[in-house]
């Protein structure tokens, strides 16, 4: 099936498709690759844990599995539904409400990188509306290079083939990244807005979080905070 979504993003393949074009199957079978390491390495232990786009839990299985408590939150009702092992929440990150903060606030998968900046500005309201005023909020954003040129990429039982590739005006990219696990083949179209750590600043800024450092070389892992008041 295909489902026309987003503009710029889309997907084909078997199986349901999320909003964003995300393969449902596809996801479903993928598993950790040491984010769930990374991410608890800055936690206290069983911390409370706000996942924002949780997809079908390939982190959220790993982070209960070290103690951690999380909700599980994806616009897809076909991905929250692959999950089980906690609460779960089908709802559009931007339009988020509820009465509690957590520890951590949590949102991978390049979110942070929409192409527009209203709905950048409502995923960062919405990871600082939820997080304590001690905590932290974890991001993960695009690394430029991926999407430099064509590439294939080959691991264990799964082929990526990038191609399509686009750069855009106002540093964006475009790219199809076409997956094929054993027999089966999905395709995701993908627009992203890159930004500069400056620009990064001051949009955490206008949400009242900082950004704190970095928890990789390549700078994809972003620790923020609520902006801390200076003492009089």
């Amino acid at each position: 099936m295909v489902i026309p979504n987003r503009v710029g993003q889309g997907g084909s393949g078997p199986g349901p498709i999320s909003p964003d074009g995300s393969p449902i199957e596809m996801y479903e079978r993928a598993e950790a690759r040491g984010e769930d390491q990374l991410i608890n390495a800055v936690l206290s232990p069983r911390s409370s844990i706000l996942e924002l786009g949780c997809g079908t839990g390939r982190i959220t299985r790993p982070l209960l599995a070290l103690g951690h408590q999380v909700l599980a939150v994806d616009e897809s009702p076909d991905m929250v539904a692959r999950i089980t092992e906690t609460e779960t929440l089908c709802s559009t990150i931007e339009d988020l409400r509820l009465d509690r903060r957590f520890d951590l606030v949590l949102m991978m998968s390049f979110l942070i990188n929409v192409p527009d900046d209203d709905a950048r500005r409502g995923l960062l309201d919405t990871c600082a509306r939820h997080v304590k005023p001690d905590g932290t909020v974890l991001l993960q954003q695009h690394d430029r290079r991926s999407f430099a040129q064509n590439a294939v990429l080959e691991r264990e039982n799964h082929r990526l083939v990038i191609s399509d590739v686009q750069q855009l005006p106002g540093d964006r990219q475009a790219a199809t990244m076409t997956h094929t696990v054993g027999e089966e083949t999905w395709s995701q179209d993908i627009l992203v807005q890159n930004l500069t750590e400056q620009q990064l600043t001051d949009q955490l800024r206008a949400s009242g979080l900082e950004l704190v450092d970095y928890l990789t070389p390549d700078q994809t892992w972003i620790r923020a905070r609520p902006q801390q008041v200076a003492a009089t």
